[in-house]
């Protein structure tokens, strides 16, 4: 399960769509707490029921075609149960390009937090989570200093971090110190590595693990659809600039070279970024020679470091130029599920609603993993990273959470799915939304488009 890093890379030429992307025991609990009883999904015109109950036993369902199994058992903590309190740790980005997606991932982690505390409660386990939640300020010094100081205060999880240039920075630590991290955003396929610590439930490009990996990843993926793509870039930036003239140019010279090769209706533009983005765009507004940019033919395309990014569409800054280039975007595909219904009708009205509504799949993810980490501390039934690190894959493999099924691979990702496509719409009122354009399954690799960019 890993998630995604900051880079951000432009590929430009002939349009191939290509979509990529590569969520522990599932426990009964109290229906009030969304975990026990029945779960009823609905995707693709099908209807799935996850039903679990207090006490363990077996369900056989049916997910994306495949039959699965999913065993529920209480578990009961160990030694843990005798008045313990346990602290989970939390890599949240609270001020830098990622934000809003981190103010939201810290209010469903406080959520999951109380709700966890109330299932072991009801389960008769005299056993306290509590979160320690930090501002790595998307640096990787600062993240590898915070960890450091949770590992020499006992933390043996942490949810987090949020990108795949941190997590890639930290991991070397956590692995010789048997840390486990646990990402809900993740996505560079660079991380994809069997056995380590970090577990990841969820092509202009920034220059770090995210944007590169993808990047890279989408260029071989064109490549092998056809043999004559061509693809001008990476044009790679600092992940700190914010100045994009340079970019621009780059971006604006090859544009027109190959507009002129094949014609502006076969050629794209396709970015890797974070909330970054809405400053290019601007910027490209502004100046003349590059205002051309946002009238292609063709829309801009993105990935999941913007898809559903609410700063994005502020209707004062970015939002008209986003809404221009509509910004075709992937993510995770959410599925139509009961929990998530009742999780949102719980807290709708509240501070974390609004939170949490700025970017809503990878927050969701955020209290998904806080589960998954208090469970696998009591499936091991002791605060031991190794131990934590053991029992991970079995107890994701089990859970059916906010955003569905959290199923692993050998690598240590979430089992891909189906995937969202949003783009960027005008509301009458002069506001801007993001809005569901389509969706790609991983099974037949194919798009399927309800409202095409």
């Amino acid at each position: 399960m890993k998630k995604r890093g900051v880079s951000t890379v432009i590929a430009i030429g002939t349009l191939i769509v290509g979509l990529l992307i590569g969520a522990g025991v599932i426990y009964g609990a109290a229906p009030a707490l969304g975990l026990g009883g029945t779960t009823t999904t609905t995707a693709a015109g099908r209807t799935s029921t996850f039903t679990t109950s207090v006490g363990g036993g077996t369900t056989t369902t049916t997910v994306a075609g495949g039959t699965v199994t999913l065993t529920t058992s209480v578990g009961g903590g160990g030694g843990l149960c005798n008045g313990q309190t346990v602290t989970i740790g939390a890599l949240n980005d609270l001020s830098g390009q990622l934000s809003s997606q981190g103010a939201g991932d810290l209010a469903s982690e406080n959520l999951a937090i109380t709700d966890v505390n109330a299932y072991t409660q009801s389960a008769g386990c005299n056993l306290t989570f509590k979160l320690n939640a930090v501002d790595y300020k998307l640096d990787n010094p600062t993240a590898l200093a915070q960890l450091q100081a949770m590992a020499a205060a006992g933390i043996q999880i942490v949810i987090g971090p949020l990108n795949s240039g941190t997590a890639a920075a930290i991991l070397g630590y956590a692995n010789s110190n048997h840390i486990v991290l646990l990402s809900p955003s993740s996505t560079s396929p660079a991380l994809a590595i069997p056995n380590d610590y970090l577990f990841r439930t969820v092509v202009v490009n920034r220059d770090d693990t995210y944007g590169n990996g993808l990047a890279n990843a989408t260029k071989t993926f064109l490549q092998k659809d056809s043999i004559s793509v061509v693809i001008k870039g990476p044009y790679k930036y600092d992940i700190n600039t914010t100045d994009f003239s340079a970019i621009l140019a780059q971006i604006n010279s090859d544009y027109q070279t190959l507009s002129g090769q094949v014609g502006a209706a076969n050629v794209a533009i396709f970015v890797v970024s974070f909330e970054e983005q809405g400053t290019m765009l601007i910027q490209a507004n502004n100046n003349p020679t590059y205002k051309p940019l946002l009238s292609t033919s063709l829309p801009w395309f993105g990935t999941d470091g913007i898809a559903q990014n609410t700063k994005l569409t502020n209707k004062t800054t970015s939002g008209p130029l986003m809404a221009q280039v509509k910004f075709p975007s992937t993510l995770f595909n959410v599925i139509n599920n009961s929990k998530t219904n009742a999780f949102f009708t719980r807290i709708k009205g509240t501070p974390a609603y609004a939170a949490i509504s700025s970017n809503v799949f990878y927050s969701l993810e955020g209290y998904n993993d806080v589960w998954i980490a208090a469970l696998s501390i009591l499936s091991a039934g002791k605060n031991d990273g190794t131990a934590i690190h053991n029992v991970l894959p079995t107890v994701a493999g089990n859970f059916f959470g906010l955003t569905g099924w959290e199923g692993l691979q050998a690598s240590g990702d979430r089992i891909p799915g189906s995937y969202q496509i949003w783009k960027v719409v005008a509301i009458p009122g002069g506001t801007y939304s993001w809005a569901l354009a389509g969706t790609w399954s991983y099974d037949t690799d194919t798009v399927t488009w309800i409202n095409a960019p």
